[in-house]
């Protein structure tokens, strides 16, 4: 029963071949932004929980640290959009159709992402949360990924959004930026590498401006993804990284990307300790992926049960989560179960969680993975559909 379920959940990947360890990353990066949101929420909405949190600084700045979620997002996404145009560049394989590629996101991504912020705006509307004119134009902005451009401001419909308009961003870019992979190797990845810690050090002389979210604030990241794409392919240090002590370097950056400074609001860090803070971030990310893709031991944790199915349902539980845990938080935020702030918040975060995975699940395998499948883009392109 077990590996039916697995099997009908498992993601469907356009060239038919599936790492479970990719999904394993997925997972990490949705499980982060989970507690971080659902953390938030009871911070502000509980006072109970409010002032026991600031009794619990660790369990506190680890949670409020799950943001990050999002850059581990960002590297994975030039990581996997990189990996065919680096074979073309690098290996001399089969050349990516730019018309395939733009028509690919567009099936894949766009069914799901209406569906989506359209059932979410409607129940907004049905529950008076805000009066239509004031939504209607947040959804439209927001399905044409320009609502922070137009309105300086995350989406109402739901605040994740901002995010995926800077994913169709690089998505729109991408094809320029891979093409410093025609470069020699040397030349290649000590612009990639020099270019990560540029943007952090241009970032930190010119911000943008705090109301607007934007490739910009965020390059290095999928530069980061670009240049293990490079060493992925290329199968570089394959053996070094498959060494057992590498596992230890991978525990050692996880602690890193959950407890790196970058957040001067936390009181935890001069301005200068969170500059170099920002500036090896990219780098540590870098690092942990290379370790989970090479290393056959972290590979083997990543991999593990459930893990890679929940990780595979992402899109849809970003989409999805942000307004279950308001939805659900309304009515559990006041519950108390213990005097203890550990066993609480457990307790609070699982009460969030639990339904959010259901009913991503339900979405996930009736909306979004059949769109997964090639079919709808071979429809476009008229071409012969391949069983999956």
């Amino acid at each position: 029963m077990a590996g039916g379920i697995y099997s009908k959940l498992r993601r469907i990947t356009s060239d038919h071949n599936y790492f479970p360890e990719i999904d394993g990353i997925r997972f990490l990066a949705i499980m982060l932004v989970l507690l971080f949101h659902g953390f938030s929420y009871l911070n502000v909405k509980s006072d109970a929980i409010h002032a026991a949190a600031e009794g619990h600084s660790l369990i506190t700045e680890f949670l409020l640290n799950g943001d990050r979620g999002v850059e581990l997002f960002f590297v994975l996404s030039g990581f996997i959009l990189c990996l065919p145009f680096a074979r073309q560049y690098i290996t001399g394989s089969k050349p990516v159709e730019l018309k395939r590629y733009y028509l690919r996101r567009v099936t894949r991504l766009e069914p799901p992402y209406f569906i989506a912020m359209t059932g979410i705006m409607l129940l907004q509307l049905l529950m008076h949360v805000r009066p239509a004119a004031e939504l209607l134009p947040s959804w439209l902005a927001s399905l044409v990924y320009s609502h922070n451009i137009i309105f300086r401001h995350t989406p109402l419909i739901t605040v994740v959004a901002w995010s995926l308009e800077i994913e169709i961003q690089f998505y729109v870019l991408a094809p320029v930026l891979f093409r410093v992979l025609k470069l020699t190797a040397a030349i290649r990845r000590s612009v990639l590498l020099l270019s990560i810690g540029a943007m952090v050090i241009i970032q930190a002389i010119w911000p943008a401006p705090g109301d607007l979210l934007s490739l910009y604030g965020f390059l290095q990241y999928f530069l980061t993804g670009i240049l293990l794409a490079d060493l992925y392919v290329t199968d570089t240090a394959k053996q070094l990284f498959n060494s057992r002590s590498v596992a230890i370097v991978s525990l050692l950056c996880l602690l890193a990307i959950a407890f790196l400074p970058l957040k001067s609001k936390l009181g935890s860090a001069s301005d200068s300790v969170e500059f170099w803070a920002k500036l090896i971030f990219p780098y540590v990310i870098g690092l942990f992926y290379y370790t989970i893709l090479r290393n056959d031991v972290v590979k083997r944790i990543f991999s593990i049960g459930y893990i890679p199915i929940i990780g595979g349902m992402c899109y849809s539980i970003y989409l999805l989560h942000y307004p279950i845990i308001s939805a659900v938080g309304r009515y559990t935020q006041h519950w108390h179960f213990s005097g203890s702030f550990v066993v609480d918040i457990i307790i609070h975060l699982s009460l969030l969680t639990i339904p959010v995975l259901l009913i991503s699940a339900i979405f996930y395998k009736y909306i979004e993975r059949p769109f997964m499948s090639g079919k709808w883009l071979n429809m476009l392109l008229r071409e012969p559909v391949k069983k999956d």
